[in-house]
């Protein structure tokens, strides 16, 4: 199973990105994956096929990064 993931610096930035993107994407809040070195433990879980519309719309965000997850390896998108 392969899903995005965005990692973040900060917690802050991680509640602000959630506050944006969630009203408009199906997006879930969890913990960062281990095999992703990022300063901050949150991360936000999204489907693959909305990767555009996440970039589109965080485009105001600052201190992410985003990845496709599958069977446990990273690949920053």
């Amino acid at each position: 199973m392969s899903y995005g993931v965005i990692a973040f610096v900060s917690t802050h930035d991680a509640m602000a990105a959630e506050k944006l993107l969630k009203p408009l994407l199906p997006i879930t809040m969890m913990p960062t994956p281990r095999c992703i070195t990022a300063s901050c433990g949150i991360s936000l879980r999204f489907e693959l096929e909305d990767t555009d519309k996440i970039r589109e719309a965080s485009q105001s965000l600052s201190g992410y990064q985003l990845y496709r997850i599958e069977d446990g390896s990273y690949t920053p998108l």
